[in-house]
């Protein structure tokens, strides 16, 4: 559960290492957002239907982009 401080710390990096990347992130979203059981939002665990399909969504498109290289 990473804060935006670090993702941005990421971002950088990955850059700066010419690593060919994206970071997806899903406002009002919290961990677990893709497990329909996760409902706890006192640990930071909560399902979020929208999320999970977006995220499933690029997840596809990735894989589609991916395998066409191979």
């Amino acid at each position: 559960m990473a804060t935006p401080e670090q993702l941005v710390a990421l971002a950088k990096e990955l850059t700066r290492m010419q690593a060919d990347w994206q970071i997806h992130a899903y406002g009002n979203t919290m961990h677990a957002f893709t497990n329909p059981l996760a409902d706890n939002p006192d640990s930071g665990t909560v399902y979020q239907p929208d999320a999970d399909r977006r995220s499933w969504e690029s997840m596809q498109a990735f894989l589609a982009e991916v395998l066409r290289k191979s």
